[in-house]
């Protein structure tokens, strides 16, 4: 299934920011991109060379200095330290507001564009996420930590992408909760106790 978000073409900008989470965390995947850039290298080169003007060129090596800087820059601050580094760098100098249920944090990633959405989610140790599905497919990458479900447990650099007919109960571990990036399309939809209410809270 990683195979497969990564070779899909990431054609907005949140299906393509959660491509590169998910290339830069674990190891496999980074082969699948370098891969991917491989296979771009070839085709590029088939390419017929087109004049451009020098203004249009200054353009493209402000843009790769800007860029490679950002790259450069850590965080200091001890949260987005332990996020991926693209995702550092699309951060920096942004303020992440957070939305608080109890023990669980969300905050946007990226403006939210019709229904897509990629939203950071932080579980405190122990803590659980009521009983939900979604709207639409969930794709959920963990950056930091673990959590586990009805289903299975799931460490940091794995990804799992759920159905709007899967229901589960997330919990955070017991010591390092976890710290995860949700890439979503549409409404989430809570289905235990007090599902009602959730959703005019959440949504």
């Amino acid at each position: 299934m990683t195979f497969e978000i990564l070779t899909n073409p990431a054609d907005t900008p949140a299906s393509l920011l959660f491509q590169q989470c998910l290339g830069e965390i674990v190891p496999e995947n980074r082969l699948t991109n370098m891969a991917k850039d491989e296979i771009a290298g070839y085709f590029l080169n088939k390419v017929e060379p087109t004049d451009i003007s020098e203004d249009l060129w200054m353009k493209v090596i402000n843009t790769a200095q800007v860029k490679k800087k950002a790259k450069a820059e850590v965080s200091h601050d001890p949260f987005l330290s332990q996020l991926p580094r693209t995702l550092q760098s699309h951060l920096l100098n942004k303020k992440l507001k957070w939305k608080s249920f109890k023990d669980v944090k969300i905050a946007s990633v990226l403006p939210k564009d019709k229904n897509e959405k990629l939203e950071l989610i932080h579980v405190m140790p122990g803590a659980k996420i009521p009983q939900h599905t979604h709207e639409g497919n969930e794709s959920f990458l963990v950056l930091h930590g673990s959590y586990s479900d009805e289903y299975g447990n799931y460490n940091q650099g794995t990804v799992q992408v759920r159905s709007d007919d899967h229901h589960h109960t997330p919990v955070g571990h017991a010591q390092t909760g976890c710290i995860g990036l949700a890439y979503t399309h549409g409404k989430i939809k809570f289905s235990g106790k007090f599902g009602k209410l959730l959703n005019l809270i959440a949504n």
